[in-house]
């Protein structure tokens, strides 16, 4: 390869790699939020009515796939950027 190729795959890579460092922290924001907000409601759930109780643990059910599911979508994108082919 000519170096000008060599500094567009090098480049290519860096962007795959900030992008996909990026998703992880957004993730791990994400994931640190839920986890304030679940220690706020343990610590309260005795105060709700017990039909608020499971709503709220079937949202944060939902809300731990949600993060989970974006995770996994970046990581695809991330895959495909580099060239990775995926099973």
């Amino acid at each position: 390869m000519s170096k000008t190729q060599d500094k567009k795959l090098q480049n290519k890579i860096e962007h795959a790699e900030f992008l996909w460092n990026d998703a992880q922290m957004r993730a791990a924001m994400m994931q640190q939020t839920l986890d304030i907000a679940i220690a706020e409601f343990e610590e309260h759930q005795d105060e709700l009515d017990d039909e608020v109780v499971v709503q709220i643990k079937q949202q944060i059910d939902l809300r731990k796939k949600d993060i989970e599911y974006f995770l996994m979508g970046e990581k695809g994108k991330y895959l495909e950027r580099m060239g990775i082919q995926q099973d």
